[in-house]
């Protein structure tokens, strides 16, 4: 048998003490699973809450969980979970000797001891790093498809990068030596907010590591949004990291990628809706000001201006097409700014009236829903590729 030599992270802020708490136990029970870091954004009530459940461990138990408070890394962005994940590997480095560090989130329902196996399996085989998909709504992961996926093949289009299937996951495993090129890698410790899965993705395919992406074909059940603005600031602040890192100069020609075999997707899938929709309609409709209309006259084609006016007047329901969000990208690539709210929350309105496009036609026709976001990428990649010729 194997010696236990894998550390499994809990990054957390708020959530469901007891959902928590099993996800925990799930990792204590497994074979190779050496310790437990649970790194807390704050000492909230929920902190409180595995405290005491850390208190009902057996003492051997007791030894293995590591409860710490996130530490401040980045300065440029705001604080949040990349500062959580980067402690979490410094802390993996400085206190631990275990070969190998597991990240999952820690409001996972389904969570099990066998995804742990399932991505151990493939560090055994020799792979540095390995991250996990999995079957998700159709109008689900709008983020990952219409944002960092797009933005990869906008700006790194002869990579492997837009291939990645979950970019934005935070279930990932990697050795040893992966976790100390990220601890000494700026790009990573400066990613201290939302764009640290982002800034995971494009560092491993900097360090050209070996890649494999394994399937969790039971699907990640956990706490789900209501309307888009929920989204709002994961949204901007994974579209900025990729502004931010649009001149990185990126090869993956040594790069090894692999990844289990998609299977056919659990009908329930097919037919959830992901998000309120109405609810998320009227949001866009509000909060319009003087400046944002300024903004969408002066830098976007006239196209996309009629397309917001339209909506905002009840007249039209087709949004965003592909084709309309290729240009809306360009345009925030040049000129969109973190710092500037109107130009934050155009953006936001704009990705909503995109996302609304896909989720009318994966509602109608689902079976061509998948396939309308692969075109999409196909299209921003191969526009992008010509442009460079």
């Amino acid at each position: 048998m194997r010696q236990k030599d894998v550390v499994v992270c809990f990054p957390f802020k708020k959530e469901d003490v007891d959902v928590f708490s099993k996800n925990i136990k799930e990792a204590l029970s497994n074979k190779r699973v050496k310790e437990v870091i649970l790194v807390a954004y704050s000492k909230n009530e929920t902190y409180q809450g595995i405290e005491n459940f850390i208190n009902t461990l057996s003492k051997e138990d007791k030894e293995r969980v590591h409860l710490v408070l996130q530490k401040r890394f980045g300065t440029k962005r705001r604080e949040g979970k990349g500062d959580g994940m980067n402690t979490a590997i410094q802390y993996f480095l400085e206190h631990t000797d275990g070969n190998f560090l597991h990240f999952y989130d820690a409001d996972i329902k389904s969570f099990s001891s066998s995804w742990i196996d399932r991505v151990q399996r493939r560090l055994d085989e020799g792979y540095d790093v390995a991250r996990c998909f999995y079957p998700r709504s159709y109008t689900d992961a709008q983020v990952t498809w219409n944002i960092t996926r797009t933005g990869f093949a906008y700006v790194w289009p002869d990579t492997i990068l837009p291939d990645i299937e979950q970019p934005l996951g935070g279930e990932l495993g990697f050795n040893r030596h992966i976790a100390e090129k990220l601890s000494k890698d700026n790009i990573v410790l400066s990613a201290s907010d939302w764009s640290i899965d982002t800034a995971f993705t494009i560092s491993f395919a900097r360090y050209n590591v070996k890649l494999y992406e394994v399937y969790i074909e039971e699907g990640k059940e956990h706490k789900l949004y209501g309307r888009l603005s929920d989204l709002k600031t994961m949204a901007t602040e994974c579209f900025d990291f990729i502004k931010d890192n649009k001149d990185l100069v990126i090869s993956t020609d040594k790069m090894v990628y692999h990844k289990d075999e998609l299977k056919d997707i659990p009908e329930k899938y097919k037919h959830m809706v992901a998000f309120d929709i109405k609810g998320s309609i009227n949001e866009f409709k509000v909060g319009w000001t003087p400046k944002m209309k300024e903004y969408l006259v002066r830098y976007f084609p006239r196209e996309i201006g009629e397309k917001v006016n339209n909506v905002l007047t009840g007249k039209d329901t087709e949004f965003i097409d592909i084709d309309l969000w290729f240009e809306s990208y360009g345009v925030f690539m040049k000129y969109f700014d973190i710092s500037d709210k109107d130009w934050r929350e155009l953006f936001f309105k704009l990705w909503v009236l995109r996302v609304l496009n896909h989720a009318k036609l994966a509602i109608k026709y689902p079976d061509k829903a998948i396939k309308h976001l692969r075109t999409m990428l196909t299209l921003f990649r191969e526009r992008r590729m010509a442009k460079r010729l």
